[in-house]
């Protein structure tokens, strides 16, 4: 068992309860002062110095519960109000989020970047000098803390904080939207970048320092006060900013590949109704997906083309705009029970955000 588990989850979870917050009370369109003093007075209880010592102290991983317990007050420190359903969805949050970037970081270096971007957040966050040199004595408390420890010793901590998150499986509607969560409620891996390689040269890195590594040519990031930690993991994922990695060219092949499937089967379907003619151009598209911004160009192509039809023959244009008006009718009726659960299910998992029940 290992004695350093613990910083790892408090500053993980707690960045992640900082995210929630500040996303939830731009979204609530809290006045900005409020918003100032919420982030402020809990970003100061979690770091408080009493707690700090408490929880970099070398002992066994200190169980779930009691953290909760010690983040439930720091995050009730400030004027917010939330309710127990309020402060449970909290918490599924900040573990999913934790969870799912310890099981994605590549190695011990990626797992000490990631609690660094929580804490390079916080520091972004608070507005109060004070409160920002606070956070820059905590990013060099856990470059003592863990410096200092073998590839191995740091990354024993982590499986160790994996194993007490273990029996957590909650859906999150950000990890879904971002294809980070299955529907079955396991993590997409493949779109992380990074990569530490740890695995692969266990036999070699396992016995050395973290301290001892030069970054840049080990695997990139740093460990400096305002370095460029390289991983997305840590960062802020309800933020406009977040950088997702892009698709590669196999999931962008296989995406394209499931939407002309999708396609296809509303054609069979169209022709299936007796309302599908393929000697003309169809004067309107139906636009199932959600990416309309990429259709606008060829939806005004098509609306181009069919002026001119209409100019060159009035009365086949009426019997088509009517034709067409009834098939469009039908496919939005079979949409509608195509989609109806999928619609449900969206707005269930989007409950999950609406956090905060009371500002007072």
């Amino acid at each position: 068992m290992s004695l350093y588990a613990t910083p790892i989850l408090y500053l993980n979870m707690g960045g992640e309860m900082l995210y929630v917050l500040q996303q939830r009370l731009k979204a609530q369109r809290i006045s900005a002062d409020k918003t100032v003093q919420v982030l402020d007075d809990v970003t100061a209880a979690l770091l408080n110095p009493k707690i700090l010592s408490s929880v970099f102290e070398e002992k066994p991983l200190t169980k779930i519960s009691l953290l909760r317990s010690t983040l439930e007050c720091v995050v009730l420190s400030s004027i917010m109000k939330l309710d127990k359903s309020s402060m449970n969805k909290l918490f599924d949050l900040m573990i999913m989020m934790v969870k799912y970037q310890l099981i994605a970081a590549t190695g011990p270096v990626e797992v000490v970047l990631l609690t660094l971007n929580h804490t390079d957040a916080m520091r972004d966050m608070v507005t109060n000098p004070n409160a920002q040199q606070c956070v820059g004595l905590v990013h060099q408390m856990v470059i003592d803390f863990y410096g200092t420890l073998t590839f191995e010793e740091v990354w024993n901590a982590r499986n160790d904080c994996l194993k007490e998150l273990e029996y957590y499986c909650v859906k999150v509607s950000i990890l879904l939207r971002l294809g980070l969560q299955n529907d079955d409620g396991s993590f997409n891996l493949t779109y992380h970048q990074y990569n530490e390689k740890y695995e692969e040269n266990k036999t070699r890195f396992s016995d050395t320092k973290l301290c001892d590594i030069d970054l840049k040519t080990h695997c990139g990031g740093s460990f400096n006060l305002f370095g460029e930690r390289e991983t997305i993991l840590g960062k802020n994922m309800y933020s406009m900013s977040y950088d997702m990695s892009k698709l590669t060219s196999e999931q962008e092949s296989h995406n394209y590949i499931k939407d002309c499937g999708i396609k296809a089967e509303l054609g069979m379907l169209a022709v299936q109704l007796g309302t599908e003619e393929t000697s003309y151009k169809r004067p309107f598209t139906l636009n199932l997906f959600s990416n309309e911004d990429n259709n606008n160009a060829n939806d005004e192509e098509d609306d181009s083309n069919f002026k001119e039809d209409s100019e060159s023959d009035t009365v086949v244009n009426s019997e088509k705009t009517k034709f067409n008006e009834d098939y469009k009718m039908k496919l939005d009726v079979v949409r509608a029970d195509l989609f109806e659960d999928d619609h449900e299910a969206i707005k269930h998992n989007m409950n999950l955000l609406e956090l905060l029940d009371k500002t007072e």
